[in-house]
């Protein structure tokens, strides 16, 4: 089975880590001076949006200067006794063979509410008093749960990642995975990702996996991504929720069209629920979704809603019998991508079919079944006639084209 490209080609060396230099060296200086035994601060808190390589630069630092790395996902272990167990622990030992450790505390954001039960206030005395290196990391160092680090914290910045230094890194991945691709498929990946790598890898994996070829016709009808929460991430919630509850919340905190959803989940069912009598539920609680939405749409009835999502997300979610069977990449749409690459060539019809409607005085969709046909057979066989009715109705070369050659 492939393995995620995000892994599968991430930097192996200092060379390879993509824009950011400065971050980078700042947070090498704050190492090094841990190896001399003269840390201005004990703790480096680094802060950005996500997928502009906070964590790879710990790891490829770590290895770099000889620390050994102890990981710490602050989301999913975030109580009080967690990170007293494992962070706790680590500021204090050595490793098995003498060396220096760094602490990594990742997605600290992901400490909140209830669940979190004393977890930060450990973290922050663990910022004053470590004994080895403690790094922080989340999106927006102004939260105001981690005002506590501030005054133990070394503050470093990660910004977004320009296109121009995407676009060669996809390019380096496109030729070790024997694709083909063009330079401007490459620009429109890089560009909807929004200066986050992770995301530009993901979606390259998506579009090119398993082609010889990747072309410009094959990306241009991608929409900007989601930056409240990226569709793969809701995807990726929903398919290995382990209860309704989780299933939900990930439909709930993100602000994807909840048609445009559904079109993911149809896409993806095959791929991520495999056992067969499992897609089976799976789709028919698909379908019962499905059934909501039409009335939604035909009856205005809203407050179907939230069962077409029940539908969607949890009745998807709990049909799983035999287990998951390991990672599989998310796939776009194929009926939004051929609606899309399609949507020009639409406009252009229905354009001609409002020019003709008015010139016949009928409507737009009559013209469009009845007229557009017979025009197009005049347009192929009769030029000079072609050219009448163009002058007639007023039609743009486009226009033209489309009768034309279609």
């Amino acid at each position: 089975m492939s393995a995620p490209w995000t892994i599968k080609h991430r930097p192996k060396s200092l060379s390879e880590f993509v824009d950011n230099g400065e971050a980078l060296a700042e947070l090498e200086k704050w190492l090094t001076s841990w190896k001399v035994g003269k840390p201005t601060k004990r703790a480096a808190f680094l802060f950005g949006s996500p997928g502009v390589g906070k964590s790879e630069s710990v790891a490829l630092l770590a290895r770099k200067l000889g620390f050994d790395l102890v990981e710490m996902d602050a989301s999913d272990q975030r109580t009080k006794e967690d990170v007293e167990r494992v962070a706790g622990m680590a500021s204090t030992e050595t490793s098995l063979y003498g060396r220096a450790k760094i602490i990594l505390l990742d997605e600290l954001e992901g400490m909140s509410g209830t669940e979190d039960r004393g977890g930060l206030s450990v973290i922050s005395s663990l910022a004053g008093t470590t004994r080895s290196p403690l790094v922080l990391i989340a999106t927006d160092m102004w939260d105001r749960r981690f005002t506590s680090f501030r005054k133990s914290s070394l503050f470093i910045e990660f910004k977004h990642i320009p296109t121009r230094s995407i676009i060669p890194r996809l390019k380096e991945i496109c030729k070790r995975e024997g694709v083909d691709a063009e330079e401007e498929a490459l620009r429109v990946i890089a560009e909807r990702a929004e200066g986050d790598l992770r995301s530009a890898i993901t979606d390259l994996q998506a579009l090119a996996q398993g082609k010889e070829r990747l072309t410009y016709q094959d990306v241009n009808w991608l929409d900007s991504r989601d930056r409240q929460e990226r569709i793969f991430e809701v995807l990726k919630n929903i398919f290995n929720a382990n209860t309704c509850q989780q299933a939900r919340r990930a439909a709930s905190v993100s602000d994807v069209d909840y048609e445009m959803l559904f079109e993911w989940i149809y896409e993806n069912i095959p791929h991520q629920i495999p056992d067969i009598e499992d897609m089976t539920s799976a789709l028919n609680a698909l379908s019962r979704a499905d059934i909501f939405l039409r009335r939604i749409r035909r009856d205005q009835e809203w407050s179907l809603l939230p069962y077409a999502i029940e539908d969607m997300t949890a009745g998807v979610a709990m049909v799983r019998t035999h287990g998951r069977s390991g990672w599989v990449p998310f796939k776009f749409p194929e009926r939004i991508m051929a609606m899309s690459r399609s949507k020009a060539s639409r406009d252009l019809r229905d354009e001609i079919g409002r020019k003709v409607g008015q010139a016949t005085h009928v409507s737009v969709a009559i013209a469009i079944t009845s007229y557009i046909p017979y025009l197009r057979t005049i347009f192929r066989a009769n030029k000079e006639r072609a050219e009448l009715l163009s002058e007639s109705l007023k039609l743009e070369p486009k226009e033209i084209d489309f009768l034309t050659k279609q």
